[in-house]
């Protein structure tokens, strides 16, 4: 393909690539329900009705790991066009690899890692990384073994289901006897005492279970550290590839020819 034609590319693919930074940092932080799911039932006892808050079946809509692999697939086809334009631009210029977490990559010339420091540096792509959902801690998560389709999509975790009864407490009146009193020479004007008697009494059985499509806050901080780490690499490349002596670029002659047209 052609520079002028990635050129042309670059900018239509830039605005979708910052739009699906915003769309992905909103999706993130308001629809965190679409990350977890859960499964309730309520059986009840004879005579009582079932519980609705205690029966769901809601189910994980996607996961991190599912937005993430769509994110790469369409953010990829920015930057690669973006660092290809950077590598045109700069052939024929000294190259250095790149050393990140016992891997190297590259090698690179001085524009392109540039270009991907930059992208790297970007607000949007650090508040989206800021904002992926993560478990709840206080629970113990296990890889999803119940529920196959949960299995198959992969990455998703369940909690172990919980068993319970639901109960209610009834009341009723109960009429107090005087110990004083003999209950069948009552005076006429008696009036007897009474009091309410409260007694918890099971309605039914409960089950719960809840699964998630999150990742764990270690996830979430190894992201943010491996963005920095990687943006502390490219610096090193630069500082190396930067290592060397050039020759001074003047345009003394032709900003006097723009000024004074000689």
């Amino acid at each position: 393909m052609k520079l002028n034609v990635l050129l042309a590319l670059r900018e239509k693919l830039a605005n979708r690539y910052n739009q699906m930074l915003n769309d992905y940092s909103s999706f993130f932080k308001n629809k965190q329900g679409a990350f977890v799911g859960c499964f309730k039932t309520h059986v009840p006892l004879d005579g009582y009705t079932v519980d609705s808050t205690k029966v769901a079946n809601n189910r994980i809509i996607t996961t991190v790991n599912e937005k993430m692999d769509w994110w790469l697939k369409n953010a990829l086809e920015y930057i690669n066009t973006a660092l290809t334009i950077e590598a045109a631009n700069g052939e024929g210029a000294p190259t250095v690899e790149l050393e990140f977490e016992g891997k190297t990559y590259g090698p690179f010339p001085a524009t392109v890692l540039l270009r991907l420091r930059g992208i790297l540096e970007s607000d949007k792509l650090h508040t989206m990384m800021q904002a992926v959902p993560v478990r709840e801690e206080t629970l113990v998560w296990v890889p999803v073994r119940d529920d196959d389709d949960y299995v198959r999509r992969g990455n998703i975790f369940q909690t172990e289901r919980q068993e319970g009864e639901t109960r209610t407490t009834e009341t009723h009146d109960e009429i107090l006897k005087d110990p004083n009193l003999d209950p069948q020479h009552l005076p006429s004007n008696y009036r007897a005492q009474v009091t309410q008697v409260r007694k918890t009494i099971k309605t039914g059985d409960y089950t719960s279970q809840f699964f998630s499509g999150q990742w764990t806050h270690q996830q979430r901080a190894n992201l943010l550290r491996r963005r920095s780490a990687l943006i502390d690499a490219i610096n090193v490349a630069l500082q190396k590839v930067n290592d060397r002596e050039v020759k001074q670029l003047r345009v003394d002659d032709l900003l006097h020819h723009l000024i004074y047209g000689e």
